[in-house]
């Protein structure tokens, strides 16, 4: 199990989104504990912000991996159309 941290600019990313969207985004990141067995996670290539995303209606969560430390760092949250 990895555990997740989400750095202070998440939290200011979630203001912007509908609570609608805010309890499914956090039910998949909680999902994350059990990373690689995701099937909407998308590995990205070249991206300056973060190694992979996670898929969650129009939403999209970036973030990152510490595999020896079995961290979660969750870096930013956003529609798709802003987020890349």
């Amino acid at each position: 199990m990895f555990e997740i941290y989400l750095t202070s600019k998440v939290k200011k990313d979630l203001n912007g989104i509908p609570k609608t969207m805010i309890s499914k985004i956090k039910k998949d990141i909680q999902n994350l504990a059990n990373f690689p067995d995701l099937s909407n996670i998308k590995k990205l290539n070249n991206h300056p912000l973060a190694d992979f995303s996670l898929r969650t209606g129009n939403y999209r969560t970036l973030f990152d991996v510490d595999t020896n430390n079995k961290i979660i760092y969750i870096l930013k949250i956003g529609h798709r159309k802003d987020i890349y």
